[in-house]
């Protein structure tokens, strides 16, 4: 700390109620990487000074306390005055730009801050001086060699921040100032950006934003939350690249950020309708499921009161029928995707439940599955689990009589086109000889007419030996 020859502030004013310590400006002065003074409000000489000062103007110490601001200030003593009753006038302290003086005659641009300091009855003009010569040269260099990217850069629509490697911010256009609420003078460097715009969450914030002036790569993106200086809340779009360097070597940077705040909301706001959603398609499915159980309750209750073992059976596949369906809303209430399902896994679980109910002692029944993993909608899993159901059901009821034992094939495929094929077939008597498929006897193979003409598809009974069932269509 540099004081002046009538043995400093502190000596001067001991005694006083508010008076300062030592280690007080220790810490101010010594630490402080701008110039900082103390002239007397009366005299206008200075006071004391601190080490970033002294080297900020190149003059000797035992000359600092023998001048005035005057004598570094690159204005007309009135000029100088009028500062210094603007200061003592105002509420706030004065701040604006101005030349310095160096020893020798330099001119450099600084930024001025003077404010009025009261100690007792006594009052003192407290000056920061911070070097703004960098950013002047940076700006100059911008408009001789890249007027047209100078222009760019400040009349873009979007933010736009120029700063250096080690977090020295150059330049920031109006569009950045007008939706942060934050000039140049605000946001010196990154880490105050970083104070501003994220606040309590800024220690964690320091590493991501990292690539903000370390990157080596031509572009990098990262959408962050930032606050304005109004305190309201943005989502950000950051996108960051090399810009050239300073001309002491420094790495520049660019970054353009882009408001995706109302994206943001839109897409948390599809979020939760998407979730509410499968809410509700859950919903439907367990209430589904529900009802049919009850529907198979009432069909088992009122078998029970039927002698006809015929029409108990009638009863007994119809309560088939429905099981095959609450399967499906019993699978869609479990799965990830309430409207969609994997049709192996369900095909699987409906062919054994099928044979369990018609064939539990068949051991020496074969059971074929070549099914793709194939994800399809309520649409086609209905039709297709209820054409499975009759066609499986129908061969384990007719297809081997003479035999326990036989084999069941069933296979269901995609191709790129989109055409779905489903073949059931067994290797078992056959269809009855002369049976009119366009008006068959049977209820189950009239619903796997119906059922293939619900789907659009094409049914085809192929082969002389067994029974196989070839369906056809498109989803």
């Amino acid at each position: 700390m540099l004081c002046g020859g009538t043995g400093g502030l502190v000596a001067d004013f001991e005694g006083l109620g508010n008076s300062m310590n030592e280690n007080f400006f220790q810490t101010v002065f010594e630490q402080a990487s701008e110039g900082i003074v103390l002239i007397d409000g009366a005299s206008r000489y200075l006071l004391e000074a601190n080490k970033a000062f002294g080297e900020l103007v190149g003059y000797p110490e035992e000359l600092l306390f023998s001048m005035t601001l005057n004598d570094f200030i690159d204005l007309s003593p009135v000029g100088v005055e009028r500062l210094y009753n603007q200061a003592l006038a105002g509420k706030d302290q004065y701040v604006g730009e101005v030349k310095c003086r160096r020893q020798g005659g330099t001119l450099i641009d600084v930024e001025l801050r003077l404010s009025l300091i009261h100690f007792g009855e006594k009052e003192l003009f407290c000056a920061v001086i911070r070097d703004i010569t960098m950013y002047r040269r940076v700006e100059k260099d911008l408009l001789e060699t890249g007027g047209r990217f100078r222009q760019a850069v400040f009349a873009a629509p979007l933010p736009i921040m120029i700063h250096a490697e080690d977090g020295l911010v150059v330049v920031v256009n109006s569009e950045w100032t007008k939706r942060t609420g934050y000039a140049f003078k605000d946001i010196p460097t990154i880490d105050a950006w970083v104070r501003k715009a994220f606040g309590t969450d800024s220690a964690s914030m320091f590493e991501k934003l990292g690539f903000l002036y370390k990157t080596k790569t031509a572009c990098t993106y990262e959408d962050l939350s930032v606050t304005t200086s109004n305190g309201e809340k943005l989502v950000w779009n950051f996108c960051s690249a090399p810009a050239g360097t300073l001309p002491d070597e420094r790495r520049l940077f660019i970054t353009i950020a882009m408001d995706v705040t109302a994206g943001k909301r839109t897409e948390n706001d599809l979020k939760a309708a998407l979730h509410e959603k499968d809410s509700m398609l859950r919903e439907v499915h367990l209430r589904a499921k529900n009802n049919m159980q009850v529907i198979m309750s009432l069909l088992n209750l009122q078998s029970r009161y039927i002698n006809n073992p015929d029409a108990q059976e009638f009863f007994r596949e119809s309560q088939e029928r429905v099981r095959a369906m609450v399967l499906i809303h019993e699978m869609l209430c479990n799965s990830g995707n309430p409207a969609r399902i994997d049709f192996n896994e369900y095909a699987r679980s409906l062919v054994g439940g099928i044979i369990s109910a018609y064939s539990p002692n068949q051991s020496n029944l074969q059971v074929e599955m070549r099914i793709s993993r194939i994800v399809v909608s309520l649409e086609i899993a209905v039709p297709c689990g209820l054409i499975i159901h009759e066609l499986v059901s129908n061969s384990l009821k007719h297809g081997f009589p003479d035999v326990k034992s036989g084999m069941i094939s069933i296979d269901f495929d995609c191709d790129e086109a989109g055409l779905y094929t489903l073949v059931v077939g067994d290797n078992g008597i056959g269809l009855p000889r002369g049976l009119d498929m366009e008006a068959p006897a049977t209820l189950g193979l009239s619903l796997v007419t119906t059922l293939a003409k619900q789907l659009q598809g094409v049914v085809e009974f192929i082969g002389t030996s067994g029974t196989v069932c070839k369906i056809s269509f498109r989803g």
